[in-house]
């Protein structure tokens, strides 16, 4: 049974069975997804983390089994939800990734869109450029995930050039919903910088989906605009994945 929540796109979510930190089960996988569409979730992205010691194609081949293996029950249980997922990864940086000719498949879907995972280091001016030449030399546009966990570890200077390039910034839902995080929802909230949200979401306990109560906090704290704006990115994007024509910003 769905909640009274408005209907809403996860772009980041880990619920792919033994893929990696996320579901450890094809069942935790169902459970997973069956708490996401109760929350109103209406279309999901798999971002499964990708780290630069595997090719891409050994871990495109491990996604597509793992998928196989929900699918197979996807389709007796939930049949409606098989078409309302999209695949990508949380492609972790690392100089050599972003000269991968096969980078492109890691995007979401049928789109242009890379979720990019930082370093949780200092941002080096080498860091910085790489992200900057991955826009200017080929179409990916970089999705950084999770910026506000960056925020304590990383020069401002860093993060507002990081900001000023051309890339999208995605917060996690639960980021407004805890006492220790919550200003710093606020504050890129109200900076403009979020234009993408997921819920990150691993598992249904100490990861769980949590974007309903999410979507509330930011309107309860007066962002009814900006939330708008972020779900209606989320839909562009996952409209893209599914090889909708991209919209220029």
């Amino acid at each position: 049974m769905r909640s009274n929540t408005e209907p809403y796109i996860d772009l980041h979510c880990h619920f792919l069975p033994e893929m990696d930190d996320g579901c450890k089960s094809v069942e935790e996988s169902v459970k997973l997804l069956e708490e996401q569409w109760r929350q109103g979730c209406v279309g999901i992205a798999s971002t499964s983390h990708y780290y630069a010691h595997e090719s891409i194609a050994e871990f495109l081949a491990r996604r597509e089994a793992s998928f196989a293996k929900l699918r197979a029950v996807l389709e007796k249980v939930h049949p409606e939800y098989v078409d309302k997922i999209v695949f990508g990864a949380e492609a972790a940086y690392h100089p050599a990734l972003l000269r991968d000719p096969d980078l492109p498949k890691l995007c979401i879907g049928k789109s242009r869109y890379l979720l990019l995972e930082m370093p949780f280091e200092p941002w080096s001016p080498r860091i910085l450029r790489d992200v900057q030449s991955l826009l200017s030399t080929t179409r990916i546009r970089p999705v950084i995930a999770h910026l506000e966990r960056y925020l304590d570890l990383v020069d401002e200077d860093a993060v507002d050039t990081l900001v000023d390039m051309d890339v999208l910034i995605q917060m996690n839902a639960g980021c407004i919903q805890h006492f220790f995080s919550r200003s710093k929802a606020v504050r890129l909230l109200r900076e403009g910088i979020v234009d993408v949200i997921g819920t990150d979401s691993h598992n249904l306990t100490s990861r769980a989906p949590n974007m309903a109560k999410g979507i509330q906090k930011i309107r309860k704290a007066g962002f009814d605009g900006e939330m708008d704006e972020i779900l209606a990115m989320n839909e562009e994007i996952f409209q893209a994945a599914l090889g909708a024509p991209e919209a220029e910003h």
